[in-house]
């Protein structure tokens, strides 16, 4: 993914919105290559896992540049 791409409203083309800046945990195991939601789980661990992520509303969400430190992590 690319941060840098910007995503044009419909309503007016000439105004521009930045990409999505968090994701939920069904849409975090699809972006980790389709890793189950219950692997997501494990890594979020109640905040003692590798992936870092927050509760909004009444769900949990995980951050884009946690989610892209985590994958450079695993990289490295």
């Amino acid at each position: 993914m690319n941060r840098s791409a910007v995503v044009q409203t419909p309503s007016r083309r000439s105004e521009q919105i930045p990409g999505r800046l968090a994701y939920s945990v069904p849409e975090v195991a699809v972006l980790l290559g389709g890793v189950t939601e219950r692997y997501v789980w494990k890594l979020i661990d109640n905040g003692n896992g590798p992936l870092r992520s927050f509760v909004l509303g009444k769900r949990r969400v995980v951050y884009y540049e946690d989610l892209d430190a985590f994958i450079r992590q695993l990289r490295d």
